[in-house]
C-alpha cells in the first residue's frame, strides 16, 4: 500500500560517527534567511558536508555530492519530501485524519518502480504540446495583469498584482479547473510552504490544514467530475490513462496527482519571478540589456535560477547504510541537499557570487534537481518567467525596484522569495 502523500510524524536519526557537527546552522535563523549563500560558501568552503544538530539533518553542500545524491534514487529515498520538517500540533494533525483526507504519495516521494510507472503519464501531461497549448493563455493573462498594474500606477507590489496569480491560474488552467473557482483555489492553495517547510503557529497549522483539507475535496469531486465529462486539460489526460490501463495509473493516483500539482506549480513559480526581478533590476545595466535584446532573457533566467534560486535546498532519506564524501551515514539519516550553496560552487562557477546574465554555463544549475526525479514542470516554469519578462522590458522598459526596501523573506527549510516586491517606472 502506497504511503500518505504527508506523514505528520518524522523520526530523527543519530548523527553520522565522525562526521563534523554544526551547532549553530539552521534554514530558519536570521542570517541565513537574510543571505543564505554567504552562510553556505564558509561551510562548503570548510566543512562541505556536516551535520546540523539544530536540524538533525545532514547538510550536503558541493555539487558533486548533491548530485551524486540526486542520481542515487535506491540509497537515497525521496520518501520524506513531503513531510512536514517540524512536527505538527495535535490540533491540525486531527484535521487531516478526517476519513476522507487520504491521498497518497505519487511523484516527488514515490519510489521505482511505482514512480517510473506514474510519471510516464504525468510526463506526458507536460508535453510540448499541453506547454505551447498554454502559451497563448499566459501571455493573455500577463498583458492584461501587466494592464492593471499600470491602470494602477506606482509604485505597485508585484509579488501580489502579478507573481502570485499568474502562476496560480496557469497550473489551475494545464489541471482544467474553471476560471471562475479562481479566488477560492487561490485562497485553499497558498500557505503550504508555510505548514510543510516553515514554522507555522499552531492557529496558522489548523487554519492551512483546514484549506488543505477543502482543497483536497476539490480536487477529488473535479476529478469525478472530469471522468464523466473529458475536456481537453491535463487532468483529463490522466484520466484516459486510468481507463485504458486502470492497473497501471489508478484512480486515486489521478486524484493524488492533481492535488499535488497545485503547489509546485504556484508558490515556487511565483517565487521564481519574484526573485528574477530582485536580480535584475538590481543593477540597471542588466534589465537595460535585456530591453535592448529580449533574446538575453532566456539564459538571464537560468542565471537567477543559479544565482539565487526559488528551491534553495531539497531532501532525501538514507534508505540503506552508505557513504557520502567518505563518512559512513546509517539508514534512516535525513539529508539537507544545499542546492544553493551547490549553484555557487566555486569549482564550477567562475566568480560565482556575481550575478551574470551572459554566463555561459549558468544552465548547469541544480535548481531542478537531477535524475529521476527531475522536476517535471521545469518548461512550464521556464515559459511563464520568460514571457513574464519579455512583457514587461517591452511594456515598462522603465521599471525599477522602489529605492530604500528592505526585502523579507519567510523563514522555511526549502523556499526562497521576497514577500513583497514594490516596483516604479
Amino acid at each position: 500500500m502506497p504511503e500518505a502523500y504527508h506523514k505528520l510524524r518524522t523520526k530523527r536519526a543519530p548523527r553520522p560517527d565522525g562526521c563534523p557537527v554544526d551547532h549553530a546552522f539552521s534554514p530558519f535563523a536570521v542570517k541565513y534567511v537574510a543571505d543564505p549563500y554567504s552562510e553556505l560558501a564558509r561551510r562548503r568552503e570548510d566543512s562541505p558536508v556536516f551535520y546540523s544538530e539544530e536540524l538533525g539533518y545532514l547538510v550536503v553542500t558541493r555539487m558533486k555530492d548533491v548530485a551524486a545524491v540526486f542520481t542515487n534514487p535506491d540509497v537515497f529515498s525521496s520518501e520524506n519530501v513531503q513531510d512536514p520538517v517540524l512536527p505538527i500540533c495535535d490540533a491540525a494533525a486531527k484535521v487531516l485524519s478526517a476519513a476522507d483526507y487520504d491521498p497518497i504519495a505519487v511523484m516527488s516521494n514515490r519510489a521505482r518502480p511505482d514512480h517510473t510507472r506514474i510519471r510516464k503519464y504525468t510526463q506526458a501531461g507536460f508535453s510540448g504540446r499541453r506547454i505551447r497549448a498554454l502559451t497563448p493563455y499566459v501571455r493573455e493573462r500577463c498583458e492584461a495583469l501587466v494592464d492593471g498594474m499600470l491602470e494602477a500606477g506606482a509604485p505597485c507590489e508585484f509579488v501580489s498584482t502579478i507573481g502570485h496569480p499568474l502562476p496560480g491560474e496557469t497550473i489551475f488552467r494545464l489541471l482544467g479547473f474553471p476560471r471562475e473557482d479562481d479566488p477560492r483555489l487561490q485562497e485553499w492553495t497558498t500557505n503550504r510552504l508555510a505548514f510543510t517547510w516553515g514554522k507555522a503557529t499552531e492557529e496558522e497549522q489548523v487554519d492551512i490544514a483546514k484549506k488543505m483539507l477543502a482543497y483536497w475535496r476539490y480536487c477529488v469531486s473535479f476529478v469525478r467530475h472530469r471522468h464523466r465529462e473529458p475536456a481537453d486539460d491535463f487532468t483529463s489526460e490522466l484520466l484516459a490513462g486510468h481507463d485504458a490501463n486502470p492497473d497501471d495509473l489508478t484512480y486515486k493516483e489521478v486524484e493524488s496527482v492533481v492535488y499535488g500539482l497545485s503547489f509546485a506549480g504556484h508558490e515556487i513559480v511565483s517565487n521564481f519571478l519574484g526573485n528574477s526581478l530582485v536580480c535584475l533590476l538590481s543593477k540597471r545595466e542588466n534589465w537595460e540589456a535585456l530591453c535592448a535584446d529580449p533574446g538575453l532573457i532566456p539564459n538571464a533566467l537560468e542565471e537567477v535560477l543559479r544565482f539565487n534560486s526559488p528551491q534553495t535546498s531539497w531532501r532525501r532519506v538514507v534508505a540503506r547504510d552508505t557513504e557520502i564524501a567518505g563518512y559512513r551515514v546509517p539508514a534512516g539519516t535525513q539529508v539537507f541537499l544545499s542546492l544553493g550553496s551547490a549553484n555557487h560552487d566555486e569549482s564550477l562557477y567562475d566568480d560565482s557570487g556575481t550575478f551574470d546574465i551572459r554566463r555561459k554555463n549558468a544552465r548547469t544549475h541544480i535548481s531542478f534537481g537531477r535524475g529521476i526525479h527531475f522536476c517535471l514542470g521545469n518548461r512550464l516554469a521556464q515559459m511563464e518567467a520568460r514571457i513574464t519578462m519579455e512583457t514587461l522590458v517591452r511594456r515598462v522598459p522603465s521599471l525599477r525596484l522602489v529605492e530604500d526596501q528592505v526585502l523579507d523573506y519567510f523563514p522555511n527549510f526549502t523556499f526562497r522569495g521576497p514577500k513583497e516586491l514594490w516596483l516604479s517606472w
